[in-house]
């Protein structure tokens, strides 16, 4: 166990609370879900039934050697009507913060993953004007009530993706296709909800860090040395890693936050193909010869590292708050890990301050528009019995984190 990670690094799962709690009906995926939006036909109730099983899910993240978790309060539980909120469920929320602390593991809590009430996006969602100050009277109950057993606040999970699944390509709600103006009002209004957010939280709960969730989808042009292809790939790049600030596109991750949140998955070879607008102008393809999940994305675990390393001049600290492979084989998994905890640790060497790895995710969950086809987890759940097994996987990642270090 030579290669040591840092001494209190944490190791834990990420969730959101639509993909595993169950009963969730007062949300904008739930009619997503009723309308068809879902490829398999499947629904996300009762998903994992964790809303009443957590605390067993907890247990057994705390047997796999977990430290951290990583979660969503779902906003339409809450406060289900405009300026009414839900104190039997703000309770529920504040067992399940506590039994973390009681498990050992340090929570960081997500505002807004994916899911939105129906009421908000009746009057329009983050498209709509005053869709800030809808969000922030949730914001301020939150961390009154629950602000005392956070950890970490992440406030808004992959801004971009959000904007770019729901108005251009139709997988996400409101399941608009081709809708450029309303991705970028979405991203806007994100990015003021964002700053909003964090100038609340920092009032309210001065001591708790504040950051947000970036995806980084990794883009390099194919071949390297055509310049048009260069230029697509820039072009991606600025789409999914921006967002409008006073008529300019600018960084996500220049947002004022404490901390940096990387959320990535895989990568693309970017081709310029005039008849993709939608996309930047780009075609996008797998590298050849490298590993494909079952999403038929690229796995090249040395993007992480690079993704890191490109974090370093921030000079924040950093954590990875989403990383992970969609496999029904588990040795994919497990072979996955054991390549990507290695980047992982290599970044760290070279310079990258991360203090922290959430692996996406804890049990086979609901995958949105996917269904139950997609199996993320580190523990198999049959959705018949609920009954939950640890996959190999699960033990390797217990191992790590146990250890905080990589098997020799």
């Amino acid at each position: 166990m030579s290669r040591r990670f840092p001494d209190g690094f944490l190791w834990g799962c990420a969730t959101a609370a639509h993909q595993v709690e169950g009963g969730n009906h007062r949300c904008d995926w739930w009619e997503f879900e009723r309308r068809g939006g879902i490829r398999t036909g499947d629904s996300a109730d009762p998903a994992c039934d964790h809303y009443r099983r957590f605390r067993e899910d907890f247990a057994l993240l705390r047997r796999l050697n977990n430290n951290a978790h990583r979660l969503s309060v779902e906003w339409s539980r809450i406060e289900p009507e405009p300026g009414e909120f839900d104190a039997g469920q703000i309770a529920h929320y504040r067992e399940v913060l506590s039994e973390l602390r009681a498990q050992g593991m340090a929570p960081m809590v997500t505002l807004h993953h994916f899911t939105s009430p129906i009421w908000f996006v009746r009057r329009g969602g983050w498209t709509a004007p005053g869709a800030v100050e809808a969000w922030l009277p949730f914001v301020r109950r939150v961390a009154r009530d629950l602000g005392d057993l956070v950890a970490f606040w992440c406030t808004i999970n992959e801004p971009n993706v959000y904007a770019y699944q729901g108005w251009l390509t139709g997988e996400f709600p409101p399941g608009r296709r081709g809708d450029l103006v309303g991705a970028l009002r979405v991203l806007a209004n994100l990015r003021r909800a964002h700053e909003a957010a964090y100038r609340e939280l920092h009032r309210l709960t001065p001591d708790i860090p504040v950051g947000l969730a970036h995806h980084e989808w990794v883009l390099e042009p194919a071949p390297p040395g055509r310049r048009r292809d260069r230029l697509a790939a820039a072009i991606g790049r600025g789409f999914m890693g921006r967002w409008p600030v006073d008529g300019r596109l600018r960084p996500v991750l220049e947002a004022p936050a404490d901390y940096l949140g990387l959320n990535h998955y895989t990568g693309s070879l970017v081709t310029f193909d005039l008849r993709r607008p939608g996309e930047g102008f780009g075609r996008r393809s797998n590298p050849p010869g490298v590993p494909v999940s079952d999403f038929g994305w690229a796995v090249r675990p040395e993007w992480l590292r690079s993704s890191l390393l490109a974090l370093r001049r921030s000079g924040k600290p950093i954590y990875v708050t989403e990383n992970g492979i969609a496999a029904a084989d588990d040795r994919m998994r497990v072979r996955f890990l054991r390549e990507v905890l290695e980047q992982l640790w290599r970044a760290i060497q070279e310079g990258a301050d991360v203090r922290g790895y959430f692996h996406w995710t804890s049990l086979d969950n609901f995958e949105w528009q996917h269904g139950y086809s997609m199996r993320f987890g580190l523990v198999a759940v049959d959705l018949r019995t609920q009954e939950r097994t640890v996959k190999p996987s699960g033990w390797l990642y217990a191992a790590v984190a146990g250890a905080n270090a990589l098997p020799d």
